[in-house]
């Protein structure tokens, strides 16, 4: 792939990052206006996606610090990274509409 198709790529992992991003915040303000059992599980919630996050963000570092060669391969991590939060934040989104 060509330097176009890296910066394609990465582009639309940063615009799914800033998609979870907000729905994290929506989260994160469920928690604060929350009380008691509720509020401590929104807030375990939000520490392991904010965990999450992090390791999102340092997997698409990884892909933009990467040669040309090599940053194929790092593709599938991240894409497994951020596919990991989106499954893990709409897993938290459905358990607290109930």
């Amino acid at each position: 792939m060509d330097n176009n198709s890296k910066k394609s790529y990465l582009a639309k992992l940063s615009g799914r990052l800033n998609d979870l991003d907000k729905k994290l915040n929506e989260l994160k303000a469920k928690a604060a206006s929350s009380a008691g059992a509720v509020k401590a599980d929104y807030e375990k919630a939000v520490d392991e996606l904010q965990e999450k996050r992090k390791e999102a963000e340092e997997h698409v570092q990884k892909l933009k610090a990467a040669s040309e060669e090599g940053w194929k391969e790092l593709k599938r991590g991240s894409s497994k990274a951020i596919d990991s939060m989106t499954k893990s934040i709409d897993n938290a989104i459905k358990k607290f509409k109930k």
